[in-house]
């Protein structure tokens, strides 16, 4: 775009000087042949006025809508005068015709006024942004009074006199041009005025430049008239075809002036703005200048000066009451948003002091966190403190707390624990909360007597009653103890260990509290090297899916599938959920794990649908952690829209342990209900879930456990009890899948009492997605009755 602009100005700058060097030659070689002269000067005027009307017409087809309006104004001006150029010329060579043509010169000429007025009032009203009506006009009316003052003198007061004859139409149609003129340097400088915020175009500069030409040429040649100096040819001419040609660069750089549109205005101390302020100081100095020279007495021009004098001097008088009242403002709002900084720094001091208390302290408990108990920790071994012990801290059965009078009641529970544990600490001692329902302790003590009786304390003091809502709760703790320096010299393995203390606690059916031994690394190190490598298999694709069938009893066909989570273990081989779904749930791997699972069940349901195989109901496991975190849903939504899956085909098989009474796992269930997934309850009979729950719930199908089915045929009380739950189901309007089926008489007897689909190894085993499809869906044509496609839905 640069080089284009370059180029357009090297271009327009060079045709103009060679076209008007080649009309200085003629005029000059011709200079004493008055026809030659005469000829070659209006074929130069006739060319040089419509070259700038053609690109003005032109600018008007390209320009943006905001601009076109200007451009035709302007294209109107400069056809006006190739056309008052025409008729002056042609009049001359046909001396002796009608005296009509002088008149339709000056007519074609006073229209052509006309328009560039209209341009320059549409010019004014687009651009100007940040100048007042006053600012515009005021300094051209003192510089209109000096110019006015001096075309009465020297051009329109001659004229008016030499046509006093002819009458007075006559004589304002003679002095026509010089008011015109002066008409048009008016709008020039309140267009200046409006355009000083502006930065100085192309454009704008030839608009400047070329009028400025305009009326300092069409002054001379109306000064030449009436002294009857001017002759077809005379260099004003060359001068006029100049100032046409220069404005016509303003419609040659059109884009220049569009650009403007989209500028924002500049300070106020710009060159032009600064130029604005001289304009008119200038105009009364030539006054006052013309008063000395002619030694003339009180006259029109004496009038003017003082006219303009006491314009200038109201205008400065206004400018300081301007500046006064601005001052004012001014420091009115520096007054104003000096306090309202006082005030953001007041804030801001406030947010960052409970920025860095929220980074170091946890926001439920107000204890310090994790972050802070590893610098004081660190501090403490670097500062050579002393032998100190840490207390690895573990509410027992909090999880119960939480699922059973939903997590409020748990929050409200670990804010307890914590005043209870920083009410009962020895001197010196601090507590931390490491996360959930665990906290850090430091004690600056390691004879074990001492330990023993500030931990025997705490335990006494949560083991005492809880009242949550009214409720009277209890729970106790489990803790694990490791000493520095004698366990480890590093904070972190210090914390292991005394993790590790507390997990063999817990395990323990004697005391409440361990001190770390080395017998209970190696399991501890186990499970630390499992959970490892299970997140490294992840990444390295070790974990597959397998696909048990699901048979559909009233159609006696597979209908569907459990997706279920197998470990290719490069050295231990295949592992099975059992081995190590606890770790991934206890160590919370299982919200990524889970993640993987979902899209990688989505995607095999799109991969078996464009392989033109008929779409099956998948069923999917969802872990309590996976159901409960906040992204939860949204992945869910993500992974339907990316596989395009149909949510009809998607069965979320939930456990009993989830808090049915809790409202966000309620939001839950709803959300994934109105997605048009089905909800079914896994393991169904073993939990503790209230029947008055699964009654409210937006669930579609029990899955009876398969520590029911697999004997039920010879123990009578699971006998009884698969038979209440399939009648229970049934006045309920849920479906129920059987577990475990592994034998035709089990089959049986479940479809006799209403069951509505089963799984087991008697219909099949879990089996890789190429087995599957082999066996069943290659083999097998999926029909959906109406009744079975609105109950999928």
């Amino acid at each position: 775009m640069e080089k284009t602009n370059k180029r357009n100005i090297k271009a327009y700058t060079t045709f103009v000087f060679i076209f008007l060097l080649f009309s200085a030659v003629y005029l000059f070689l011709f200079r004493q042949e008055p026809g030659e002269l005469a000829i070659g000067s209006g074929l130069f005027a006739i060319i040089g006025s419509g070259l700038p009307a053609f690109w003005a017409f032109r600018a008007y087809k390209t320009a943006e809508r905001k601009m076109r309006r200007f451009w035709l104004f302007l294209c109107f001006t400069l056809l006006g005068c190739l056309l008052a150029t025409v008729s002056s010329y042609f009049y001359n060579f046909h001396i002796g015709m009608n005296d009509i043509l002088i008149a339709a010169s000056d007519i074609f000429w006073n229209v052509s006024i006309i328009f560039c007025l209209f341009a320059f009032l549409y010019l004014i009203e687009q651009k100007a942004g940040e100048v007042t009506i006053y600012e515009i006009v005021y300094d051209a009316v003192i510089i209109i009074v000096a110019a006015a003052c001096l075309s009465w003198e020297f051009l329109m007061k001659q004229t008016w006199v030499q046509l006093t004859q002819d009458g007075f139409i006559i004589q304002l149609f003679g002095i026509s041009h010089p008011a015109g003129d002066l008409i048009v340097l008016f709008f020039l400088i309140c267009v200046f005025n409006a355009l000083s915020y502006q930065r100085l175009s192309k454009a704008l500069a030839c608009l400047y430049v070329g009028f400025l030409l305009f009326l300092i040429s069409d002054t001379i040649f109306l000064y030449l008239g009436s002294q009857n100096m001017y002759y077809f040819g005379h260099p004003i001419d060359w001068l006029g075809t100049a100032s046409l040609l220069v404005i016509g660069g303003a419609a040659y750089f059109a884009d220049d002036l569009d650009a403007l549109s989209r500028q924002e205005s500049l300070p106020a101390s710009t060159p032009l703005f600064s130029a604005r302020l001289w304009f008119s100081n200038i105009s009364v100095l030539v006054l006052l200048a013309l008063i000395v020279a002619r030694g003339g007495g009180f006259d029109l021009i004496a009038v003017g000066c003082i006219v303009s004098t006491l314009l200038i001097i109201f205008r400065q008088m206004y400018t300081m009451f301007q500046n006064r009242k601005l001052m004012l403002e001014l420091e009115g709002k520096v007054l104003e948003r000096t306090e309202e900084l006082f005030q953001k720094n007041k804030e801001l001091e406030a947010s960052i002091e409970r920025t860095e208390f929220l980074a170091a302290h946890d926001p439920l408990t107000g204890l310090p966190n994790r972050r802070e108990f590893d610098r004081i920790a660190s501090e403490w071994v670097a500062m050579d403190k002393g032998d100190f012990s840490l207390l690895f801290v573990d509410m027992d059965h909090f999880k119960w707390v939480n699922d059973t009078m939903n997590h409020g009641a748990g929050d409200m529970l670990l804010r307890k624990v914590a005043e209870r544990l920083q009410e009962n600490l020895v001197s010196g001692a601090k507590v931390f909360r490491q996360g959930g329902d665990e906290f850090l302790i430091l004690l600056p003590i390691t004879e074990i007597p001492k330990i023993e009786k500030a931990v025997y304390n705490l335990i006494q003091s949560l083991e005492q009653v809880f009242y949550l809502h009214g409720k009277e709760v209890f729970v106790s703790a489990s803790i694990g103890i490791s000493l520095y320096p004698q366990h480890a010299e590093d904070v972190k393995l210090l914390t292991i260990k005394a993790d590790t203390a507390m997990y063999a606690a817990k395990k323990s059916h004697g005391k409440r509290w361990l001190f770390y031994d080395e017998t209970y690394l190696p399991a501890e190190q186990s499970k630390l090297e499992l959970e490892k490598e299970m997140r490294y298999g992840l990444e390295r694709g070790e974990f597959c899916l397998h696909f048990q069938p699901l048979y559909y009893l009233d159609t006696e066909t597979v209908s569907g599938a459990e997706v279920l989570m197998r470990w290719q273990h490069p050295e231990r081989g295949l592992l099975y959920p059992n081995t190590f779904i606890p770790l991934a749930e206890e160590s919370r791997f299982i919200i990524p794990l889970g993640k993987w699972m979902i899209r990688e069940v989505f995607r095999q349901w799109r991969c078996w649908k464009t392989q033109g195989y008929e779409p099956i109901s998948l069923a999917v496991n969802i872990s309590v952690n996976q159901f409960l975190h906040p992204d939860f849903l949204a992945e869910l939504e993500d992974a339907l829209l990316e596989y395009e899956m149909d949510p009809a085909y998607l069965e979320l098989e939930i456990t009993e342990n989830i808090p049915f009474c809790d409202s966000y796992a309620i939001s839950v269930l709803e959300h994934i209900k109105k997605l048009g997934i089905r909800i079914s309850i896994d393991d169904f009979g073993t939990g503790y879930s209230s029947l008055q729950y699964i009654q409210r719930l937006p669930v579609h199908t029990l899955k009876i456990d398969r520590s029911f089915v697999c004997d039920m045929m010879h123990n009578r009380n699971n006998k009884v009890l698969v038979e209440t739950i399939l009648a229970m189901a049934k006045q309920l309007d849920l479906d129920v899948i059987a577990e475990g089926v592994e034998e035709q008489e089990q089959l049986e007897f479940l479809k006799e009492n209403g069951c509505t689909l089963v799984q087991g190894y008697l219909i099949g085993k879990p089996m890789e997605a190429v087995v599957f499809r082999s066996n069943w869906l290659s083999i097998l044509k999926v029909t959906y009755s109406k009744h079975t496609f609105e109950r999928l839905r």
